[in-house]
């Protein structure tokens, strides 16, 4: 329901993506609630505050800007007519207001992921949402057809994932109230997946998975996506960064 604007976004020293309304808004200018929505988690990119462990390779601000870059890119690619996507955002509303003024936003609110989540899933099911799924902002090459897939695996299954290769997801989605999927999991650790298939087992949700990606986590990781993708903005600045780094 939401298209973006690339043109002027071409310059690896500009992280900003300027988007554009399309359709879907409602009377009030609202946006009409979707059948089916992407949520998109997303921080307001502070120095120190993300992609901590691509420090002390990167400095704190260039791991900022990095992270600035793969978010865009991410709400860009990942945006779709089929279904509405949602920024859930962790920081500054000004931040993602200026820089996100055609898409939806809902503050993700305290807690660890886990009750965060929760409250995300719960509030569009409330809202009569028939199919949601979430992804992170660590993966900005993560093909859209995937998502696509992942929707179309709703009608046969109550949750799915896109294993990441850290033993995490780079996806979630369900079709019904799921908090128990986001309870007793050991975040950001090896056993995410592993604990969310036995969660969904023990509390009785039919589950699949999809396929397997690698997220940008640390440095070997952002010189894999670098490798994969290095046509992406977000590669450009990295592959400037590494080129730093070794200058030093």
């Amino acid at each position: 329901m939401r298209r973006l604007n690339m043109e002027n976004s071409n310059s690896v020293d500009n992280p900003v993506i300027s988007t554009q309304l399309s359709t879907g808004t409602s009377e009030t200018g609202l946006p009409l609630m979707s059948l089916k929505v992407l949520l998109i988690f997303a921080k307001e990119p502070v120095n120190g505050q993300v992609k901590t462990r691509l420090t002390p390779d990167l400095t704190q601000a260039q791991a900022a800007t990095l992270y600035a870059f793969s978010q865009g890119e991410t709400v860009a690619k990942l945006s779709d007519e089929s279904y509405q996507t949602v920024i859930c955002y962790s920081g500054d509303k000004n931040y993602f207001q200026k820089r996100y003024p055609s898409f939806p936003l809902i503050t993700q609110g305290s807690g660890d992921l886990g009750q965060r989540l929760q409250r995300m899933f719960r509030y569009h099911f409330d809202n009569h949402v028939q199919k949601v799924c979430v992804v992170g902002t660590d993966s900005p090459d993560l093909p859209p057809a995937w998502v696509l897939d992942a929707f179309d695996q709703l009608d046969h299954s109550d949750a799915v994932t896109i294993p990441a290769l850290d033993g995490g997801y780079v996806l979630f989605g369900a079709r019904r109230e799921c908090s128990p999927l986001f309870t007793n999991i050991g975040w950001s650790s090896a056993e995410v997946l592993e604990q969310t298939r036995q969660r969904a087992k023990d509390c009785g949700y039919s589950y699949r998975e999809l396929y397997q990606w690698q997220d940008i986590d640390d440095l070997s990781s952002l010189r894999t996506f670098v490798q994969r993708s290095s046509t992406t903005l977000t590669a450009r600045y990295a592959q400037r960064c590494l080129r730093s780094q070794c200058e030093d």
